[in-house]
């Protein structure tokens, strides 16, 4: 158990660091340390890695102008035009606030440098904060949380879908996972609600409820992307994507604020939703699986360059949302 002790020390180091952000006893850090760690869950795939990096960019602009216009829109106007102007003009915005930020000119909010799907385009694109438990299925929660998001995206619908078909069918495991995998799963056959195979913290046969095939919600296109700018554009115009990081143990401590690695140990590797991203403070907008009791009520902040969220490894895009029949 960590007590006084442990956390003292991680609140001296941040202290010491003047790092942004705050650490208290979190639920995580009440857990013996492999109960962390098995609550990580991303195996990171040197090979599918190499692949992506191989792989040609994808065209944002041609995602965003499927996703920011309606039907009736899109008779009306060249969508992928305008969609192109869109994003060129808020790049060159992100641009100048980059250039100003530091000047402290600028003092008013400004529409271009903050994007929090939990309030954008009138809509609260992100379902509840959910709790792998002890199984590394974070894999499974950080994909369908994006999944769910687009649904609400594309078509305002709100649905609760099963990160247990997903991890027990497509080939997952409480061992850990990795991301690519679930996406093509998601492509290739879609997943059941929530409530045709309930979540529970073990591996299970893959057995969802026989009217699975009429429920289930599948994809019809995916996205990997390593570059910056093309993630916040994706991230500003279509919507929430699944990132992997290195987590370190002062992570698990983590209570509110911009966290930077300050101190600790490699803990593995984790699977999450970015729901948004912030230039001005420098940081993502991630949504955890490991509960209300961690965090900001399950979310987080994590400063732009730190432990490879954007560097290392990309961020993975699901849309195109359908049912399956």
């Amino acid at each position: 158990m960590p007590e006084e002790f442990e956390l003292g020390s991680l609140q001296h180091a941040i202290g010491e660091a003047r790092a942004g952000w705050s650490a208290s006893l979190t639920s995580m850090l009440q857990m013996e340390p492999e109960d962390r760690r098995i609550r990580l869950g991303a195996n990171v795939d040197q090979t599918d890695l190499a692949a992506l990096r191989e792989q040609p960019a994808p065209d944002v602009v041609q995602l965003a102008s499927l996703a920011i216009l309606d039907p009736a829109a899109r008779e009306r106007h060249d969508a992928v035009e305008l969609a192109r102007r869109i994003i060129t003009t808020t790049g060159e915005l992100q641009d100048l606030t980059a250039k100003v930020v530091n000047t402290r000119i600028i003092s008013a909010p400004l529409w271009w440098w903050q994007v929090d799907w939990r309030s954008r385009f009138g809509l609260d694109a992100v379902t509840p904060v959910r709790d792998q438990g002890p199984c590394g299925s974070c894999v499974a929660f950080g994909t369908i949380a994006a999944l769910e998001s687009m649904l609400i995206v594309e078509r305002q619908i709100t649905l609760e879908l099963s990160e247990a078909e997903l991890l027990n069918c497509g080939g997952g495991s409480c061992g850990g996972w990795w991301p690519t995998s679930a996406v093509s799963y998601l492509a290739s056959r879609g997943v059941a609600q929530a409530n045709c195979f309930p979540y529970q913290p073990m591996n299970m046969a893959c057995n969802p409820c026989p009217r699975r095939d009429e429920e289930a919600i599948k994809i019809t296109a995916s996205t990997v992307t390593f570059d910056v700018a093309q993630r916040k554009q994706y991230l500003a115009w279509v919507g929430p994507m699944t990132a992997v990081f290195a987590v370190y143990d002062d992570f698990f401590g983590y209570t509110g604020g911009v966290y930077t690695h300050v101190t600790g140990a490699l803990a593995g590797y984790h699977c999450v939703e970015v729901i948004g991203y912030n230039d001005l403070g420098g940081y993502w907008i991630c949504k955890n699986s490991w509960g209300t009791g961690w965090g900001e009520a399950g979310f987080f902040c994590i400063a732009y360059g730190q432990c490879e969220i954007d560097s290392t490894f990309p961020f993975w895009g699901v849309s195109g949302t359908e049912f399956w029949k």
